[in-house]
């Protein structure tokens, strides 16, 4: 016969069934170290990925779609956890803590971020309800913030990739390599570029204030940085050389990107050019339909990604042959800050011996992120598949190697000049790879 309780013990063990399932988080959050490297764009302007990642988004985003705790895929075998230790460490911090336990809520989000960061995958992320809502805003190519792109560094700050021309954080004097270390005086220590975006971001006409640290400077300094709407640029085109060589940059892959796109190329063309430049240079990428149907304006019919899953389940995408780019001799510009969909881009590009690569090997993220929103109204993106190019050569982590590498140096950058530019109109000049 069970021993009856007393009130108090009932009200014991309630808590520790609450505190069960957000213990397994908890435990994760000490279980290793993660590698942020986000090429996923995000903040202030979110993702545009990393991008990266962002982040547009420096990954494809699959089709959104809400999940309960009574409807999940099928899982791959897993041993079971050891939920006798978990209760163990939450009736030791409950009985000794000097302090009062989180809310229910807050210790729901710690365990599920836990969890995740475990994973060691910077691209498979926990996103707070009151964050989720930003993300699908960044692909429309419009927001309300201060116009600054973001990721997150190995050692985990939120570093300023780039300013947009004429927004508030470029008005402002904020500068590429700058960190943010907080904003409206909260620190941003251990949140992710996501996060910080949504504390960015805000109505116009009101004033954030981020705390930056600069370079070596060891004492940081604030800006006060009024809001304002952001109109996403995507779409930067003129010639080049002698005026005989037509020049297109592509900032991202958001919804309307191959529309603006292939409306400058039909102007560009126009003015009958001996070649074209396709500048992908710090593109964090974003949607998987949209680094399609800019493929399509380049490329005939063919093989443009191959997407493997954790079975090995392969599903290729491919270009058709109705683009208005596919017979002029092209040339590719990527960089270090090239990501996701501009490796897609760029890589099948190379491997179909369209046009040749130019700049530096490219940022490596080549993994597609599944968002899923979750009963308490967050999101969690889960790593789902990996992009080949159409050679089976893997992008993820590796990157893509340019035909041609180039380097523009700080020297460079300071007296104006662009090498790896310099460097495409030489060869489409000439016909020759050679660095200027």
């Amino acid at each position: 016969m069970a021993t009856p309780t007393t009130s108090e013990e009932k009200a014991q063990q309630r808590s520790a069934a609450l505190l069960r399932q957000v213990a397994l988080g908890l435990l994760g959050m000490f279980t290793g170290a993660i590698i942020f490297v986000l090429g996923m764009t995000v903040g202030v302007l979110l993702a545009r990925p990393g991008a990266f990642s962002f982040g547009a988004f420096p990954f494809e985003l699959a089709t959104l779609t809400t999940v309960s705790s009574h409807s999940a895929p099928e899982a791959r075998a897993e041993e079971p956890l050891d939920y006798a230790l978990v209760n163990d460490v939450l009736r030791r911090l409950r009985e000794q803590w000097y302090g009062t336990l989180p809310s229910r809520e807050a210790l729901t989000d710690g365990a599920i971020r836990g969890m995740v960061n475990a994973l060691g995958d910077p691209y498979t992320q926990y996103i707070e309800p009151r964050f989720a809502k930003i993300l699908n805003e960044d692909m429309s190519g419009e927001f309300e913030g201060i116009g600054a792109t973001l990721k997150q560094t190995p050692g985990g700050s939120i570093q300023i990739v780039r300013t947009l021309p004429g927004t508030p954080a470029e008005k402002a004097g904020l500068l590429p390599g700058d960190i943010i270390e907080a904003v409206d005086g909260q620190s941003v220590l251990g949140l992710n570029t996501t996060e910080v975006a949504a504390m960015v971001r805000g109505p116009k006409g009101t004033t954030v204030r981020l705390t930056i640290r600069r370079g070596d400077n060891p004492r940081p300094f604030e800006v006060s940085i009024v809001r304002a709407r952001i109109v996403i640029p995507l779409v930067e085109s003129r010639t080049v050389g002698d005026g005989d060589i037509a020049y297109v940059r592509l900032f991202d892959f958001s919804q309307q990107a191959s529309r603006q796109l292939e409306r400058e190329l039909q102007r560009l063309l126009a003015q009958n050019p001996k070649g074209l430049i396709l500048d992908l240079r710090d593109n964090p990428g974003g949607l998987l339909s949209q680094a399609r149907e800019v493929g399509d304006l380049f490329l005939d019919a063919g093989v443009l990604v191959v997407e493997r899953d954790y079975r090995n389940n392969r599903k290729v995408t491919r270009t058709t042959s109705r683009g208005i780019a596919q017979d002029i001799p092209l040339v590719v510009l990527v960089n270090g800050g090239s990501a996701s969909a501009a490796e897609i881009v760029a890589g099948a590009i190379q491997d179909r011996k369209r046009g040749v690569l130019i700049g530096e090997r490219t940022f490596g993220k080549g993994s597609v992120q599944s968002p899923q929103t979750l009963a308490n109204g967050a999101q969690l993106r889960i790593t789902i598949e990996r992009w080949y190019t159409p050679n089976e050569r893997q992008i993820h982590n590796e990157g893509i190697q340019p035909d041609l590498v180039v380097i523009n140096t700080p020297e460079d950058e300071r007296a104006g000049k662009d090498a790896q530019l310099e460097a495409a109109v030489a060869y489409l000049k000439t016909g020759k790879l050679a660095a200027p």
